[in-house]
């Protein structure tokens, strides 16, 4: 396939097809007729020998192909309109800009509260929405601008090295017992971490944490009794029992100030969580995700 044979309008075209799914909302998006959008998708279909769009009683469908192809056509129409076009600005104060993150429930608990409080100072009309990390990084709309950051711990991201990546926080781990536990005081040996049943919180479904793999590297397992994928119920469940939680310490600070629950320390070789922020570099020098990051990366690193 050869670049120069492609009218690169058409990739104009394709985009806007890609995202209204409909050949008259897309002519309109480009200021052009129907039966001129209609034409550039049949010449598109031509060059790439494929439907890339097909009719379906619940609207215009894409095909793999077509998938396929709008991250890379995405990613290069947004770099030329950032070199292209006039400078963007962002001003906080006066922006009524989305902003789109992925991340895990530690994250919603500890660090988006602040950032809302943050914001509501200095860009009042700025809105936030959480989408919960899921078992694979979502590239494709890091990519296109769909989410604007991820955050997770190392242990739930595998992330590819041509993607934007910091580590914001190196989070200690601690455990949670009920405040009344008859066996366990203010600190836990490994041989007491082995011998105490556990509850397990797993987000995204997992069946091992950092603690485990530790464990294993020293010849050991622990007692799992419970999964879940919350920290309240997890929380709850050993408010209840004799069972131990072990997760970063300023969740447990936080489920503590609200449950009858007291935090343990753990033995000091244990490792911790490392919490990182992804982003695509397409997006890098944007002005608007530029400034949150900064943002965010201050309110994490406050002491």
């Amino acid at each position: 396939m050869k670049l120069h044979q492609l009218d690169l309008n058409l990739l104009l075209a394709f985009d806007a097809l890609m995202t209204a799914r409909n050949v008259t909302r897309a002519a309109q998006q480009l200021y052009i007729s129907q039966p001129a959008m209609s034409h550039a998708l049949n010449r598109l279909r031509q060059f790439f020998a494929d439907p890339l769009l097909v009719r379906t009683p619940q609207g215009m469908m894409p095909s793999p192909r077509a998938l396929k192809l709008h991250t890379a056509v995405r990613q290069a129409l947004l770099l030329l309109e950032q070199q292209l076009g006039d400078e963007e600005q962002f001003i906080p104060a006066e922006s009524s800009r989305r902003f789109v993150i992925s991340t895990t429930d530690y994250v919603e608990c500890v660090l988006i509260p602040p950032l809302i409080s943050r914001l509501k100072q200095l860009a009042p009309r700025v809105t936030i929405e959480i989408l919960i990390l899921r078992d694979t990084l979502p590239e494709q709309e890091l990519a296109s601008g769909a989410i604007d950051l991820v955050l997770g711990f190392d242990e739930y991201m595998q992330v590819p090295p041509h993607l934007c990546r910091e580590t914001w926080l190196t989070e200690p781990l601690c455990g949670l017992v009920r405040s009344d536990h008859p066996q366990v005081g203010e600190a836990l040996s490994l041989p007491q971490l082995i011998a105490t049943p556990h509850v397990f919180h797993s987000p995204l479904g997992t069946r091992e944490s950092i603690v485990d793999h530790y464990l294993a590297s020293q010849g050991l397992q622990r007692e799992i009794s419970v999964n879940s994928q919350s920290y309240m119920s997890a929380a709850a469940i050993v408010s209840q029992s004799d069972h131990l939680l072990v997760l970063p310490r300023k969740v447990a600070e936080l489920l503590a100030t609200g449950w009858p629950l007291k935090l343990v320390n753990l033995p000091l070789e244990m490792p911790s969580y490392h919490l990182n922020c992804v982003w695509h570099p397409v997006h890098d020098q944007q002005p608007a995700q530029a400034w949150l990051r900064q943002l965010m990366r201050e309110l994490v690193r406050a002491p």
